[in-house]
């Protein structure tokens, strides 16, 4: 059984480079907050931001991948990330 606690599984996640990044921020100490659909993908949405080791190793290691930015909305956070067929992860933006 799980607690509250535990990271939901990534096993929905089917794109490798989408997959990846999302293990890279595990690695530095973020963590998955909720696996939500969206109306362009399955959106993994992560606790903490982007930290700018890992944007400059996507940058290098999956250059054409898309990178988005969304401002705040009086429903949504500012939140940057990435998609590919389908598939996202989203970093909440702070000032």
């Amino acid at each position: 059984m799980f607690g509250r606690d535990d990271p939901p599984s990534l096993e929905p996640i089917k794109s490798a480079s989408i997959r990846w990044i999302i293990e890279a921020a595990i690695a530095e100490g973020n963590r998955v907050s909720v696996i939500a659909p969206w109306t362009r993908a399955l959106v993994a949405h992560m606790r903490d931001p982007l930290s700018a080791a890992l944007r400059q190793t996507v940058a290098k290691r999956f250059p054409a991948l898309t990178h988005f930015a969304e401002p705040d909305t009086p429903h949504d956070r500012a939140h940057e990330g990435y998609i590919e067929t389908g598939f996202s992860v989203a970093f909440p933006v702070t000032d």
